[in-house]
């Protein structure tokens, strides 16, 4: 039991800690509305097809489903959550104005592994883009910090080309390792991370990034 909550512990912190806290999905419930704070100005993307926004019903849909993750997973109903926690407290130019996350479980005891995927939409592709870049520039120098009790270490993390960037980090503590892979696509970030005390796969994580993304550009363009 100690090892699932030490596992979760970590992925949703890795999850939470990129761009601030995110509310659980369900059928009723996965949005939170945030106030806009001031960011300095930065060079527009270039339109993409999925650059509309959506609404929180169709933004709500295009969150990976259980349905969607590979055999032996199950949807963790335990709710955990950290709030706003940055890495390294760093300052969001912008908040969200949609946030969205679903976490999952798999096997136990030193087996057991954990997986949580999210969507942020922002209020343009403009303030996303910001957004990233204030997470990419923190991650620059943010290499470990102490999180309730527990000491976090940051190691950037090659992957793939995905959406209009991407970013990754390897998250350790507590004795177990999360991967997490961050990308932007139009006014959207989307995240996805697994986490365990043993068998943490890169690939597992860019495939779960690759379908959430196809999913939210799917919905985006239809």
């Amino acid at each position: 039991m100690y090892r699932k909550i030490a596992i979760t512990t970590l992925l949703m912190t890795a999850t939470l800690t990129a761009c601030g806290g995110s509310s659980p999905a369900s059928a009723d419930r996965g949005t939170a509305t945030a106030t806009e704070v001031p960011a300095p100005s930065s060079s527009a993307l270039t339109p993409t097809p999925q650059a509309q926004l959506l609404s929180k019903k169709k933004l709500t849909a295009a969150l990976l489903p259980l349905s969607a993750m590979p055999a032996g997973w199950s949807v963790d109903t335990s709710g955990s959550d950290n709030g706003d926690k940055t890495f390294c407290d760093y300052k969001q130019p912008h908040a969200a104005k949609i946030k969205l996350s679903r976490s999952f479980q798999k096997g136990g005891g030193l087996s057991a592994s954990v997986a949580s995927v999210g969507l942020r939409q922002y209020a343009s592709a403009k303030d996303a883009s910001e957004v990233f870049d204030a997470l990419e520039q923190a991650l620059q120098t943010c290499h470990s910090e102490t999180y309730h009790g527990s000491k976090l270490t940051y190691t950037a993390m090659s992957v793939d080309k995905v959406g209009d960037r991407a970013l990754g980090v390897r998250i350790e503590g507590g004795g177990a390792t999360a991967l997490q892979q961050f990308t932007l696509d139009g006014p959207v970030l989307a995240n996805v991370g697994t986490g365990g005390m043993a068998n943490v796969d890169a690939n597992e994580t860019a495939q779960l990034l690759l379908k959430q993304v196809d999913r939210y550009e799917g919905a985006a363009r239809g």
